[in-house]
């Protein structure tokens, strides 16, 4: 029982809040005037204190400006005492007087409900009532006139003549009317939105990226033509009244989805997210498009039912926009957009079965949360390598730096006694130990020569070499030149 009267007073608040926020129309125009004069008066401030502040640095005026000033008042006191006054003044203060007031806001939401009133239903919707009501009967009438009432020629002539002049009235006018009505209508439907929306929210949020609005604007689109499909072919339900309620309950939904759509658009909700808000709350979003749903079926025709669609829809937005949904009416989630979701996912390429698709906003916004966070880790993990790279690289940079420091003062340290620090073996001469040998094969008398080489020390390899040091005090033996002998003998030709 409790469950019936949430859902009925969910219902019921839902009609309330369209009917009730349609009369936003009367006082909207003056609060966007109001907040506009305010910004007005805002910018003067700004203005005043600039000047106030560069006055404060500027030195004060000279004396020929306080003279031009003073001059002045004087001159507008003998004019107010002048005891006459001429044509031309009194005309530059009136024109003066009427720059001086402020003109009165424009009613510019007004103005744009008026042009949708006019041009959906004084052209489109009044052409058509014309030509059914009064052309077609007019055209019979001379007809009946031309071949008798009782002429057998007359209903073949008419049943003719009546298909051909509708269909091409409706190729000719009706059609291009409606294509024009509809697409100037979106646009002031937008425009109306927009100055609803910044009067009671301000700065419109949209979805963030142009790829991500595009791609909704277009999934949003072929969702609502589906669902406009799907109601009708639920009205081929058999069954008496339960094709035309269930019908009835889809329009409603996306009447309201229409309504609220542009409010939503503007802060930034996903078409994901409108859906589930209307399925979870449909008591409320089914009340609020009842108005609506029993105007435009009031005609059978679709383009008269469209037509006052466009005329009356605008006050649904500035509906929507003020209204405040009821919510947790009821537990139950009436998914009638699951369907034709199904349909744009395979439509736009999508994989309907994918774990993704099929888990609830919650769980998605969770999925969605967990593949940040994977991937925030995932950046994380590439920061430190990155890092550690780093860290070594300079390590590496600074033992370099220190190995060339160190080698650049070791070539550069001072050298004792020459380029050898210890004493280094004799040089071989070739050509001396030639000599030598000569001399001693061809004298005998010449102990000297005959003596063995000196020894200069050990042979192991990095042993430094020992050098023979005369004993202090010997006598030293003299230095005698090697004798060299020229051989003679029987070898010799003397010719």
């Amino acid at each position: 029982m409790a469950a019936i009267k949430n859902i009925t007073l969910g219902i019921l608040y839902g009609l309330w809040d369209s009917i009730r926020g349609m009369t936003l129309v009367l006082h909207i125009d003056d609060e966007v005037n109001r907040q506009n004069a305010e910004l007005e008066q805002r910018q003067l401030r700004r203005n005043d204190k600039d000047r106030y502040e560069r006055a404060r640095r500027s030195p004060s005026p000279v004396p020929s400006s306080a003279a031009a000033m003073i001059r002045e008042e004087y001159a507008k006191q003998a004019e107010e005492n002048a005891d006459e006054r001429s044509l031309q003044k009194m005309l530059s203060k009136k024109t003066a007087a009427a720059k001086e007031e402020q003109p009165q806001g424009e009613k510019k939401i007004a103005k744009k409900l008026f042009k949708c009133c006019m041009l959906n239903g004084g052209f489109t919707w009044l052409s058509i009532v014309l030509f059914e009501s009064a052309l077609l009967p007019t055209l019979k009438f001379c007809l009946t006139i031309f071949y008798g009432a009782q002429s057998e020629t007359l209903p073949v002539v008419w049943g003719w003549l009546h298909p051909i002049l509708s269909l091409l009235f409706g190729m000719m006018w009706v059609l291009p009317i409606f294509m024009l009505s509809k697409i100037v209508s979106s646009l002031w439907f937008a425009d109306i939105a927009n100055a609803a929306y910044r009067v009671r929210k301000g700065r419109p949020q949209l979805i963030p990226g142009i790829s991500k609005l595009v791609a909704d604007f277009l999934f949003s689109m072929v969702v609502q033509m589906l669902f406009l499909v799907q109601s009708m072919l639920v009205n081929l339900v058999p069954v008496k009244y339960v094709g035309s309620t269930l019908c009835f309950v889809h329009l409603c939904l996306l009447y309201s989805l229409y309504s609220f759509e542009y409010k939503w658009f503007n802060m930034g909700w996903e078409l994901h997210r409108r859906l589930t808000y209307i399925e979870k709350n449909w008591p409320y979003f089914f009340g609020f498009g009842i108005p609506l749903t029993v105007l435009t079926n009031l005609s059978s025709s679709v383009i008269v039912s469209s037509c006052i669609f466009s005329i009356f829809f605008p006050l649904f937005i500035l509906s929507g926009n003020e209204a405040k949904p009821i919510v947790d009416t009821t537990e139950i989630s009436l998914r009638l957009f699951s369907p034709v979701v199904f349909i744009s996912n395979l439509c736009f390429g999508g994989n309907p079965w994918s774990k993704a698709n099929r888990l609830s906003a919650m769980q998605r916004q969770q999925f969605e949360l967990q593949q940040r966070q994977r991937l925030l880790q995932r950046d994380e993990q590439l920061l430190k390598q990155r890092k550690q790279q780093y860290v070594q690289q300079q390590r590496l940079q600074q033992e370099q730096q220190m190995r060339r420091e160190r080698s650049h003062s070791r070539s550069h340290t001072p050298q004792l006694g020459g380029p050898h620090r210890y004493a280094q073996a004799p040089v071989f001469d070739a050509g001396r130990v030639r000599d030598s040998s000569a001399s001693s094969t061809h004298s005998s008398t010449s102990p000297s020569l005959s003596r063995p080489p000196p020894y200069y020390g050990s042979t192991l390899r990095g042993a430094a070499p020992l050098v023979p040091t005369p004993v202090p005090g010997a006598p030293k033996a003299p230095l005698t030149p090697p004798v060299i002998r020229q051989e003679t003998g029987p070898d010799d030709w003397n010719l």
